[in-house]
């Protein structure tokens, strides 16, 4: 391939000098000087920001084109367990410690048995670190905190993009593809910038970790091929500290340790022994990363606690063919995405992506065009195909978020594509720039006109993509209006939306018949998302909730309790549910003795007692009907009754004297 250039040989100097001559020499004479080879990329020979500024400026300043306007937005979906709402990154430089030293979620939950109700773990302490930097540097009430967060993010896009042209410049220099507009790397670099499939890791404030773990994962392999370059060691070790600096910032960086050595074997003439050598700092690298995470953590991939929640494992109703069928059939939909990114969603929860067996075309397709790519690429890449090294980038980036060796909690997510994106952003600009004018009969130097024309086509239609889709991501209402507009079949989107509905709007709307209408939406999505997970806890809390609104509109007491009581025998009396069942009870209070008292007395004896056998739950709904002026002799039974149970003869008295004054 014309990518490939050999160095040439060492120069010979003019005249050679007898040894007899070289005695001669003084002692402290000048050494001659060093005769360099050729470099073996373009990239980084003298005067490249001369020659490539523009270009490099061009895909910084689009990429704010593209995403100004979320600079305006807040935080949004995860943002609040990374920023919001993470103690350890609200303290500023003073919480670095504590970031470095746990789970990254460990800030949010503040609780060590709470990350277990997620698969593996997540160790990505230098986005949280520059989270609290922000704050540190800025203060945390600052109101343009949020703004400054979108603004960094988008910046650190767009330097993406320019590093990632930067390298492909070598690999492909411009003496051989013609000028810097129409050269592989000014086409690729501009999809990368372009591609809709990044508008979440870029729009989302949380999707920092994305961004700075493919920055580095570039960097290490811009410092490795300037190694080779220069023969510089030092270089190496910049490329080890790349590397580390991509997995600290998301565990997905550990693939280039395959990538960085694979990228010199297939675009240079260096040895393999030597590749292998200078890969010894990037493994490095790597043990130093898994030691530092798994002192973090406690564990290395599985924390050893069973996960139960189908929105934590989607997988969890599933045989292992029905895995894999379904695994195949979201790797067939990433590829889809790269070509047709639309539509674009952030909720790839149960069941948007649907459970399907082998019987499923799509899922047989999928796991066809799999192997065939991936021997193909097997067999050529020795012929040094950029087609065949993309493919093995693509399939080694993809490997550790497709849940074939590590589950991630989730089916798939378009973030999981960014950093993979880079092998079909590589793959499509050099057809464009390389392979279109061979078809044509083009000389490479002239202006690739059709070329230019078909690039400029494809990420202009990319750029109204995700023009449109920013606006997606400035609250959680849009975001969630969007997502249930798309993932129809998916419980978290409608249940999120009705978190929305309920909280930005039915709780601050003033007009009965406005909210009537909010209730009877509400309602539908609630039981579209429990029909599709017939026990998601999220869904059935807002049930609780919306069922209270409905209260508010027709009185029916019989009717809420009835709800309750459907709802508490499908989820635990955790704390969402808890926090907001307490608070209705009091609100609730008085407003039918008889009703309440009876409601009080089946939850707590009957059900949370004699059925569950959970005494203390059990006297807590108990309480909610004992103080009463005329005490009901079912709750002052029913306590007596636990209380003995449970060894606490002095309540039990208490209880049993109250009964008999009663009587």
């Amino acid at each position: 391939m014309a990518a490939k250039s050999k160095s040439n040989p060492k120069l010979t100097p003019k005249s050679a000098a007898t040894s007899k001559q070289v005695a001669k020499q003084p002692v402290n004479a000048a050494r001659p000087p060093r005769v360099k080879t050729a470099p073996l990329t373009q990239t980084f020979t003298k005067g490249y920001w001369r020659n490539h500024w523009l270009p490099s400026l061009i895909l910084v300043g689009l990429a704010f084109v593209l995403y100004g306007a979320s600079i305006q937005y807040g935080y949004i979906l995860d943002d609040e367990m990374v920023v919001l709402k993470n103690a350890f990154v609200q303290k500023g430089f003073a919480g670095w410690s504590d970031i470095f030293g746990a789970d990254s979620f460990m800030g949010y939950f503040q609780d060590k048995k709470k990350l277990f109700l997620l698969e593996g773990g997540r160790y990505r302490p230098l986005s949280l670190a520059t989270f609290a930097a922000e704050i540190g540097i800025w203060g945390a009430k600052n109101p343009n905190l949020p703004h400054i967060s979108h603004f960094i993010n988008i910046l650190l896009y767009g330097l993406t993009g320019a590093l990632f042209y930067r390298v492909l410049a070598g690999l492909f220099p411009l003496t051989e593809t013609g000028r810097w507009y129409t050269s592989v790397a000014f086409f690729g670099a501009l999809l990368f910038v372009m591609h809709p499939l990044h508008s979440e890791c870029v729009a989302n404030i949380k999707g920092r970790d994305e961004i700075l773990a493919l920055l580095g994962c570039l960097g290490a392999v811009y410092a490795t091929l300037k190694y080779f370059d220069s023969n510089r060691i030092g270089w190496l070790f910049l490329s080890a500290f790349c590397l580390l600096l991509g997995m600290l910032s998301k565990e997905n960086a550990l693939t280039f340790l395959f990538v960085v050595p694979l990228t010199v074997w297939a675009f240079t003439s260096v040895p393999l022994s030597r590749i292998g050598a200078a890969t010894i700092p990037l493994f490095i690298a790597v043990v130093i990363f898994v030691l530092v995470r798994f002192n973090a953590l406690g564990f290395m991939l599985d924390h050893g606690k069973a996960v139960t929640d189908l929105m934590n494992d989607p997988f969890l109703d599933m045989n292992l063919g029905q895995k894999l069928a379904t695994i195949f059939l979201t790797l067939g939909w990433y590829i889809k995405l790269l070509f047709v990114p639309y539509p674009l969603t952030h909720d790839y929860y149960p069941y948007h992506v649907p459970k399907v067996g082998w019987t499923d075309w799509r899922a047989i397709a999928s796991l066809v065009l799999y192997l065939g790519m991936g021997v193909w690429a097997v067999l050529n890449i020795g012929k040094k195909r950029v087609m065949a090294y993309s493919i093995l980038c693509w399939i080694a980036t993809l490997s550790i978020v497709s849940n074939i060796f590590v589950s991630v909690g989730s089916f798939m997510n378009e973030r999981f594509a960014y950093m993979p994106s880079i092998a079909f952003c590589l793959a499509f600009g050099w057809f464009f720039a390389y392979k279109l004018p061979d078809w044509i009969k083009e000389t490479r130097q002239s202006f690739n006109f059709i070329g230019a024309i078909a690039v400029l086509s494809i990420c202009g239609i990319f750029a109204g993509i995700t023009m449109k889709r920013v606006p997606d991501w400035k609250d959680a209402m849009s975001l969630n209006i969007a997502a249930v507009n798309v993932s129809t079949n998916s419980a978290r989107a409608h249940s999120f939306y009705v978190t929305s509905l309920y909280t930005d709007r039915f709780l601050k709307e003033k007009d009965n018949m406005v909210k009537k209408a909010l209730i009877d939406t509400m309602d539908f999505h609630l039981k579209r998302a429990l029909e599709i997970n017939p026990n998601y806890a999220s869904a059935l809390v807002m049930r609780s909730a919306v069922a209270a609104a409905q209260f508010e509109q027709d009185r029916q007491l019989d009717k809420f309790f009835h709800e309750i009581e459907f709802i508490a025998n499908k989820i635990p009396y955790n704390t969402n549910f808890r926090d907001f069942l307490d608070q209705y009870m009091k609100y609730l209070d008085g407003s039918n003795s008889d009703k309440y008292v009876s409601f009080c007395h089946r939850m707590g004896y009957d059900f949370y007692w004699k059925e569950k056998q959970d005494p203390t739950t059990a006297l807590h709904f108990l309480e909610f009907g004992l103080n009463r002026q005329t005490e009901d002799p079912r709750i002052l039974q029913a306590m007596a009754e636990i209380y003995r149970t449970t060894g606490n003869e002095a309540k039990a008295a208490e209880m049993k004297a109250r009964f008999e004054a009663q009587q």
